[in-house]
């Protein structure tokens, strides 16, 4: 700083820059509320979309646990398919040449 500035030129001078601050922290609490609206209407219009695809995450675990017991009751219906037709072939007369 200069010696020879005036104090009513210092007290002008920081009053301007106090000003300046003053008007720029406006401007960012603006844009602040703005951004804080668009995050609120973005978060509910995706709050569906968010809760469906938690209720699918949980309908592939109700699938997944549903296809484990598919397969060993399968074997069995196979095993007692198996078991039905041998029987069946017997009961018939059926011979094996």
């Amino acid at each position: 700083m200069q010696q020879d500035t005036q104090p009513g030129e210092l007290l002008e001078a920081m009053n301007k820059r106090l000003d300046d601050g003053d008007s720029r922290m406006g401007r960012i609490e603006d844009g602040l509320a703005a951004n804080t609206e668009a995050t609120k209407r973005i978060e509910s219009n995706t709050s569906d979309l968010v809760e469906a695809f938690s209720n699918l995450k949980g309908a592939f675990k109700v699938l997944n646990w549903i296809g484990k017991f598919a397969r060993p009751l399968g074997y069995i219906a196979g095993a007692i398919a198996a078991v039905v037709s041998l029987y069946t072939a017997f009961k018939a007369g059926t011979t094996i040449k």
